[in-house]
């Protein structure tokens, strides 16, 4: 499953994949689920009661880049960018 188009619009990152579905995931659901090793660690650490609070800047996307055929990678405003997104995993992650 491969995007034909990524976009963003009203904090959440809009996807068109090329099964003609369209899908939405919030910038805070994706900042949440970060899939990188400090992110994962981190909260694997924390107890399932812990509610993250974030500020704004790290739930508003500076850049998205294309990563092979096979991801995009987030740079957030506060400068955290090491999460790759695997197009698999945001498929799973949005909400049709």
């Amino acid at each position: 499953m491969n995007p034909k188009k990524i976009t963003t619009e009203d904090e959440k990152l809009i996807i068109d994949w090329n099964d003609n579905k369209k899908t939405r995931i919030s910038f805070k659901d994706l900042r949440k689920n970060c899939p990188c090793a400090t992110c994962i660690t981190e909260r694997e650490k924390q107890s399932k009661d812990f509610i993250r609070i974030y500020n704004q800047s790290q739930i508003s996307i500076k850049n998205i880049e294309q990563v092979g055929s096979y991801a995009i990678k987030i740079t957030w405003k506060d400068g955290h960018s090491t999460g790759i997104y695997e197009y698999s995993f945001l498929r799973r992650l949005s909400d049709f």
